[in-house]
């Protein structure tokens, strides 16, 4: 064990446990999503002269992101995720402002890691940081370093990968999530 110990520091079993959280969050919310879509209110008729009714729990503003688009899966579309997180936080957070572009040496990251696409500020403080990924970029150490010094910072941070479905709501619960307290 002395060997494998030794090949898995503690730096690469964060980086492997963040990579997993990320991609396991991102499978949860895609059946979740999957699951709610699936259940209505139906009438089924088991038997002559006996119906059976199933009933199903319905999302709440279901209608409204219909209408708009932002829960269907954002087919890869860069400017669609950068346009739900936009006015996710226009509507959701609107004490705050949201800035792009954030370097991660703000957190204390070295000049080598990535930058942080968006961040949340409320009263110039950061409060959480977003990356907007390709797949398997989050394996980077550039992009782990970052996530680190945010962590180190107080500061939330995630990231969302453009081979997910990055649906509004899945968006808003994970800034939600990430919100320091």
């Amino acid at each position: 064990m002395g060997f494998l110990d030794k090949l898995f520091h503690d730096k690469t079993r964060r980086a492997i446990s963040h990579a997993v959280n990320s991609a396991v969050d991102n499978v949860i919310n895609t059946v979740k999503d999957g699951i709610k879509d699936n259940f209505s209110t139906e009438t089924a008729e088991t038997a002559p002269n006996i119906n059976v009714s199933i009933h199903g729990s319905t999302p709440v503003k279901r209608g409204r992101e219909d209408e708009t688009g932002d829960n269907a899966h954002c087919e890869g579309d860069e400017n669609t995720v950068r346009r739900r997180i936009e006015k996710i936080a226009a509507e959701d957070w609107p004490g705050y402002e949201l800035r792009q572009n954030i370097p991660a040496a703000e957190f204390g990251a070295g000049p080598k890691s990535r930058s942080f696409d968006y961040g949340l500020y409320l009263d110039g403080q950061p409060k959480v940081m977003i990356m907007i990924l390709k797949q398997y970029q989050h394996r980077n150490d550039c992009v782990n370093r970052a996530h680190n010094a945010c962590e180190k910072s107080g500061v939330g941070s995630f990231h969302l990968l453009m081979h997910m479905p990055n649906r509004r709501t899945y968006i808003a619960e994970r800034i939600k999530a990430s919100m320091p307290s």
